[in-house]
């Protein structure tokens, strides 16, 4: 069986966090991290903001849902590029039946 590019990613990068809300792997360059996040079916991510100067960019690689930034709610589905400004609150619902597969990248944190 071939395997798909979030394969590959997975075999290159440290699963972070797995639970009944999602998997997210991290790849952590020096001054960077590329990150997919595998968020479950009927979930959401629990939503936060960046302390500092920390911008961040989403991409939409399966499934659709919504994300909100600031105030502002939006359709998130794949092929959507989001750009995250420094101080902005930002989270993802999954309101489909299906995954939805997010990849990030933003400067290196570690996270809590």
């Amino acid at each position: 069986m071939k395997k798909t590019t979030l394969d590959k990613f997975a075999e290159i990068s440290e699963l972070v966090k797995s639970n009944d809300i999602y998997d997210i792997h991290d790849l952590k360059l020096n001054h960077l991290t590329v990150s997919t996040t595998r968020l479950h079916s009927g979930k959401e991510t629990r939503g936060h903001t960046h302390p500092g100067d920390q911008e961040e960019i989403y991409i939409c690689l399966e499934g659709s849902g919504k994300i909100i930034i600031g105030e502002v709610e939006s359709s998130f589905e794949k092929g959507d590029l989001l750009a995250i400004e420094s101080g902005e609150f930002h989270k993802v619902i999954n309101d489909s039946e299906t995954d939805l597969v997010f990849l990030c990248v933003f400067e290196k944190y570690e996270r809590k």
